[in-house]
């Protein structure tokens, strides 16, 4: 039976629909950032997943600085906002719509993850169907690559020991070949997201609570910006997905690998709007390998 390519969901919602004034919004956003220079050795990056007009320029600066168009693959793991899980969740999908065009699912890849037989791995199509936290990240993409196949993760609940075991069954796919896209957007602040843990000064006040997580993952410390999440309560709703990053980067240092992190970019809603009493934060990061493995 032939598997389906998946609708599109954000399309209109998060980002036009219209794929001419998409790619000249996309192309826009590239001309933005001329001075980017590429890093070597790229292995992975964190991405915002807003409407394009608040997070696309980040996501943009960060793929630019991570030279995502080289890829031949993107492995991509992005919360679930809709259906609570525990775990990660594969599709049964051969590609993935966007106004600009399809993006094919690297089906091997899928079967190989699910073959691990987890109890934290199953197939749950449902997952993917109306999340738009993976969908937001597609049409950058393959604006800068259309030949790009993709990897396509959706995560539910996910603490320290479940990000250990995804880690494990995902490190065979933590190679030159394929950049790994975390999809996540930072602090959610204000009466509409329940998180209020200040009222003044609140712009510096973000920044520093957002520094203090994004510290945390430039040393690759996962029980740190675990311990650091818990305890400010700091609505970062790619929480889960960054675990599983970090117990990655944990392995592949394990294995004689060489990272460094950077933080790409970082802004704010409110830095459009004007508005802080109700804000949401972005944070661009990329991961790098230099003086990698011989073999690699």
């Amino acid at each position: 039976m032939e598997q389906e390519v998946r609708k599109t969901f954000a399309a209109g919602r998060f980002y036009t629909s219209n794929p001419e004034m998409l790619a000249n919004q996309v192309a826009a956003f590239i001309k933005k950032v001329p001075d980017v220079i590429p890093a070597k050795g790229a292995r992975a990056v964190i991405l915002p997943h807003a409407g394009y007009e608040y997070s696309a320029l980040t996501a943009i600066k960060t793929l630019l600085r991570a030279d995502a168009g080289r890829f031949s693959r993107a492995l991509i793991i992005a919360p679930s906002h809709r259906v609570p899980f525990r775990g990660i969740a594969t599709a049964d999908y051969s590609a993935y719509s966007t106004p600009l065009g399809s993006m094919k699912v690297d089906a091997a890849a899928v079967a190989a993850i699910l073959g691990n037989e987890s109890q934290y791995i199953q197939n749950l199509s449902e997952t993917h169907d109306y999340e738009h936290s993976l969908e937001v990240e597609l049409p950058l993409l393959h604006e800068l690559n259309p030949e790009m196949q993709i990897i396509p993760i959706i995560a539910g609940f996910i603490d320290v020991v479940t990000a250990g075991h995804v880690a494990l069954a995902l490190e065979q796919f933590w190679n030159k070949e394929t950049l790994w896209v975390i999809s996540s957007d930072f602090t959610h602040y204000g009466k509409a997201f329940s998180y209020e843990p200040f009222v003044s000064d609140v712009k510096k006040n973000l920044h520093e609570l957002d520094m203090g997580a994004v510290n945390h993952i430039l040393k690759f410390d996962l029980d740190g910006f675990n311990h650091y999440v818990n305890r400010t309560g700091a609505t970062i709703c790619g929480a889960g997905p960054i675990r599983i990053l970090l117990a990655a980067v944990r392995l592949a240092i394990a294995n004689g690998e060489k990272l460094q992190a950077e933080l790409v970019d970082y802004t704010t809603s409110g830095d459009l709007t004007g508005d802080f009493s109700h804000c949401v934060s972005y944070a661009g990061i990329s991961i790098t390998g230099n003086g990698l493995k011989a073999n690699d």
